[in-house]
């Protein structure tokens, strides 16, 4: 029970979202509010399935194609890095743009928001994948699987109360929160990509 509690601790550190939640938050800001928490919810949930089937068939997947996490690490961080660089130089009222359809067609818009990149890269990324993709070849798709859905009911929570939390320390607050988290994620991204190459180069 020890290496389970260990294994969920150890994927918690990786993949909660409390250092990206200002960058989240400020992305679904154009989203009517009654929308807002199912588009929140509907993208944790397409990460953490993306994340259990990539644990489950990951692996294979990646060797049938000739590729390896360090693939995920780079594609990952370019998805991240175009989005950090997007949201840091529009302004809100073109930012609007990607996700003025939620108005008109819920359920596709809603889907397509939930993907990329809220879902993935940015609550479930690179880091998280190659962690639980660890996890499953070290300890079994069972542990993997139960860590994950720790991970994902813990950042659901976190999900829920956010609402309340904007509005005790306030939007403008969280934006400009979200901007300097947003410069930290392009940095990530960066951090990211600088990683996946170096591990192709060192393998080479």
């Amino acid at each position: 029970m020890n290496d389970w509690l260990d294994h969920v601790l150890s994927l918690l550190l990786v993949a909660n979202i409390v250092p990206i939640l200002p960058v989240v938050l400020d992305v679904v800001e154009p989203v009517p509010r009654e929308r807002r928490r199912r588009v929140l919810l509907s993208a944790l949930l397409v990460g953490n399935v993306t994340a259990v089937a990539f644990v489950v068939t990951g692996g294979s997947v990646l060797q049938a194609m000739g590729s390896d996490i360090n693939d995920v690490r780079v594609a990952g961080g370019l998805v991240l890095l175009v989005f950090a660089i997007f949201d840091l130089l529009f302004s809100r009222e073109q930012r609007k743009e990607p996700l003025s359809a939620l108005n008109d067609d819920a359920g596709s818009s809603v889907a397509e928001v939930g993907l990329v990149p809220l879902g993935v890269p940015m609550m479930v990324g690179p880091a998280t994948l190659a962690a639980a993709l660890y996890i499953s070849e070290a300890h079994g798709v069972l542990v993997a699987t139960f860590a994950l859905l720790v991970n994902g009911l813990v950042n659901g929570a976190l999900l829920i109360s956010a609402e309340k939390t904007v509005t005790f320390v306030g939007r403008g607050v969280v934006r400009t929160i979200g901007k300097v988290f947003g410069l930290l994620l392009a940095a990530m991204a960066v951090s990211m990509i600088r990683a996946g190459v170096t591990n192709m180069v060192a393998a080479q």
